[in-house]
Parts: structure tokens; C-alpha cells; sequence
């Protein structure tokens, strides 16, 4: 039944493929069988290449995974080549018993081999390992904070996947919070669906939640994961979480939930310095087959700095620009294909002060400095703070440690949130877009 099994394949590749590579698997079309051989057809020989390089061991890997067997993918080209579904059925034949995946809700391209250390994520990273070599023993529980794009999802997953490799027999549970949450919602109401819903989350070995700031404001969420905490924690189970903010930033959430996180260890990720985007760049290239000038991947490092989300981004598009259009991409090129991941260009070594910044975002959003500078959370103000912050980065040359001196009590890492958050909703948020832009043009003429 290799031509069911190829549909089933498929559908899994597209929820855990990137886009990238689905441009290229939806042109591989079920051409018959021989045997354990499932043949594909292509219209040319630039798409058979292209799966080739993209699909085709994550193709072999998901079948081989589905059927329990080894499953080879003969790849032929045929100019009349058409969907499978529009072409005559043919024979099948019978395979043995399935064999049921038991992660399938992990990503394989996770893997603490394609992670990238960096001084950035080198503590999350050897704690992620020391958790996966011995679950449940140390750094129980753990939450891995920091902004969009920096690498907790590959981190958080990278951790099942290990254990999923080397201790099988572990029941590992990954599960974003969104999901977790429909799940319970789906399962209120029938006291069976409420029941397997418990055994499915309290039965587990690791736990995996990502993104758990969802949570906020859902009280029956928060009740649940209260209690599965509490159970698995109990009988040393372990539990790693993700956020995209400090635990001390959370709203929303229940302080005996967060009392909870603070137990155990908290570790986050920073943007990646210049060596360490270029190392990532190098990579993705790679695996990409993309031949790119040096100096031309030294402007995109360069210039993209905020995560590594979009430095991927921004190869993957140009790598399809080279593919399709067939030119090298120079430094011209790039610039016009990159320019929505490069912030726009602020004021930089020059003699604007961070106390200026502070004094004009204050009065921009009718709040006093003292305020700014200070614990109040009062919305507005705090708006005000986190855009004073995301200023201060990229108008004067101060690093975020520095930056944080000037408001009270805040390091680093809620200076990085502070700009990260900023960051990923002033292209779409009018308002904090037009907020910016006036602040910066009222520096600009003093």
C-alpha cells in the first residue's frame, strides 16, 4: 500500500516541513510501486533535484517511520506527469503492521547537532543537554525564555528528540500551550474525555510545553498544568517550558504557577553576536546547496541582527530568487530582497543620550520620567519603558547591561524582552510604529 502510505507521508511532511521545502514536495507525484520501492515522478529535472536536496531524506525517514519497513524512493522523471489522484488506481499490496510513531508531534530537524552554540545560548544549550543525558534528575523544571525567533522551539524539542532516541521506552509529550489548551477545552464536559485527557498529560516521563505565556488569563489552563505539574514533579518526572519573557514578566498567570517555574532553573536566550549569525548563515547555506559571496553574507550577518528566524528567512528567500530566476545574488540583489528583515536605519554614534530618549518617550506618552525609569506597571507607562528601551538599542552604542542602569532594577534580559517585543509588533501595530518614528524624528532635530 505504498501509495496510501505516500499520502499519509505527505500530510506529516507538511505539518512539520518548512515552507521552503514544501515548494519542492508538492511536485513529487505517486508514479507506481515495485515492491518496497515507491517511485515519484517529476516534470523536470530541476524539481526531481530540488526534492532531492530538500525532501528526500526526510521523506525516506517519515515513510520508513509509518510502515515499520525499509521504504526506498526511486525518482524518475515524466513529462506527462500528473497528481496522483488524477491518474488510474493501481494494484497495491500489503504491508505489514504499522508501526505507530511516538513522537509525532516533534520536528526530527531538532537536534541538538544543528543547534548553533553561541555565547548567546551556550548556558540554555548545556542545560538542555544535562536535562535530555538525565531527565527528571537535575534542572527539574526548567524554563527557557527569550524572544521571537532565538531558538527555544529547536532547544525545547531538541531535548525529545534526544531522549526519544536514546531511552524509547520514556513516554516524551510535546505540546505548545495553544494546543494544550484546545485539547482541554475539547475534553471539558464528558467525564471520559476529561479522564484521558489527565492520563494522556499525568502518564508522562518529559513534558513539553512551548510558548507558555498563552496561558495567560485562562484560569481553567492554569488549574490543569497546576496539577500535572505538581503530579509529575512529585514522582520526578521532567518538565521544560518555554517563554517569550522573563517568569518575573508574566501577567496573567496564577503566582503559585509561577512560584512554580521560579523553582527550578531559568535560563534564557539572547540575539546571536555577529560570529555566531555567521556560523548559522554558513549552515543554512549548506543546507541549502546555496553558493553565496562571502561579502555578501557578510552584509546580510551584518544587517540582521535581531534573531535567527529571519536570518533564515532572508536566505531561504534569496536561495529561491537564485533558483528560480537563475542569477548570483550580489550585495544589490540582496538589499532589495532582505529589506523587510532589516530594521529601518536609526540614528547611531552620535551624540543623542539615553536620558533624552527617556525624557521625549515620557512626553510623547504624557508620563513622567521618575515613572519611566521606575517599577510602575501601570500599561501606558510600561509601554513607554519598553519603547525608551528598544530606542536606547538602536540609537546610541550601549549594551543592554548598561541600558538597564538606567531604569530601576531591570538587567539584561528584561532590557532584551523590552526590545524584542517592540521589535516584533511595530510593523503591524500602527500606533507603536508611529510612536517610534515621531520620537526619533523629535532627536533628530535637537
Amino acid at each position: 500500500m505504498l501509495k496510501e502510505l505516500w499520502n499519509q507521508a505527505e500530510e506529516r511532511l507538511k505539518q512539520t516541513m518548512p515552507s521552503s521545502g514544501q515548494i519542492w514536495l508538492k511536485n513529487a507525484h505517486y508514479s507506481g510501486e515495485k515492491g518496497n520501492t515507491l517511485i515519484l515522478s517529476f516534470t523536470s529535472s530541476y524539481y526531481l533535484d530540488s526534492f532531492k536536496r530538500h525532501c528526500l531524506d526526510q521523506s525516506q525517514h517519515v515513510l520508513e517511520d509509518l510502515s515499520g519497513e525499509d521504504i526506498r524512493i526511486n525518482l524518475i522523471i515524466d513529462n506527462n506527469a500528473k497528481p496522483e489522484e488524477e491518474k488510474e488506481e493501481v494494484k497495491i499490496t500489503h504491508l505489514s503492521e504499522k508501526k505507530k510513531a511516538v513522537n509525532e508531534t516533534l520536528n526530527r530537524d531538532y537536534t541538538f547537532d544543528n543547534f548553533i552554540v553561541g555565547e548567546n545560548n551556550l548556558f540554555a544549550c548545556n542545560v538542555a543537554k544535562v536535562i535530555s543525558t538525565n531527565p527528571g534528575t537535575s534542572f527539574n523544571p526548567c524554563l527557557i525564555y527569550g524572544g521571537v525567533g532565538l531558538g527555544k522551539t529547536h532547544l525545547i524539542q531538541a531535548i525529545g528528540n534526544f531522549i526519544y532516541d536514546h531511552n524509547p521506552k520514556m513516554k516524551v509529550i510535546y505540546v505548545t500551550a495553544e494546543t494544550f489548551t484546545n485539547e482541554l477545552i475539547q475534553a471539558i464536559g464528558t467525564k471520559a474525555g476529561n479522564a484521558k485527557f489527565k492520563n494522556k498529560y499525568r502518564t508522562a516521563d518529559v513534558l513539553l510545553i512551548d510558548d507558555i505565556h498563552f496561558i495567560a488569563d485562562k484560569e481553567s489552563t492554569q488549574e490543569e498544568i497546576f496539577h500535572t505539574f505538581n503530579d509529575l514533579t512529585e514522582r520526578n518526572k521532567q518538565i521544560v517550558f518555554t517563554c517569550d519573557r522573563p517568569i518575573t514578566e508574566l501577567r496573567g498567570v496564577n503566582e503559585r504557577l509561577i512560584t512554580r517555574f521560579r523553582k527550578g532553573v531559568n535560563v534564557d536566550l539572547q540575539p546571536p553576536q555577529y560570529e555566531t549569525r555567521m556560523a548559522i548563515a554558513i549552515k543554512k547555506c549548506k543546507d541549502l546547496n546555496f553558493r553565496i559571496k562571502q561579502d555578501v553574507l557578510e552584509y546580510i550577518c551584518m544587517n540582521i541582527k535581531s534573531n535567527v528566524r529571519d536570518l533564515e528567512g532572508a536566505l531561504t528567500t534569496l536561495y529561491s530568487f537564485s533558483e528560480l530566476v537563475g542569477r548570483e545574488i550580489t550585495k544589490e540583489i540582496a538589499a532589495e530582497h532582505i529589506k523587510n528583515f532589516i530594521p529601518t536605519e536609526m540614528i547611531k554614534n552620535t551624540e543623542v543620550t539615553i536620558d533624552q530618549i527617556i525624557a521625549e518617550s515620557a512626553s510623547y506618552f504624557n508620563v513622567s520620567t521618575f515613572d519611566i525609569r521606575g517599577k510602575s506597571r501601570n500599561k501606558n507607562v510600561s509601554l513607554a519603558r519598553h519603547i525608551a528601551m528598544y530606542l536606547s538599542s538602536n540609537m546610541t552604542n550601549l549594551s543592554l547591561t548598561e541600558i538597564g542602569k538606567y531604569f530601576d532594577s531591570k538587567d539584561h534580559t528584561t532590557v532584551s524582552y523590552a526590545i524584542n517585543k517592540i521589535k516584533s509588533i511595530e510593523e503591524s501595530d500602527e500606533s507603536i510604529k508611529k510612536a517610534t518614528e515621531t520620537i526619533v524624528n523629535n532627536l533628530k532635530k535637537q
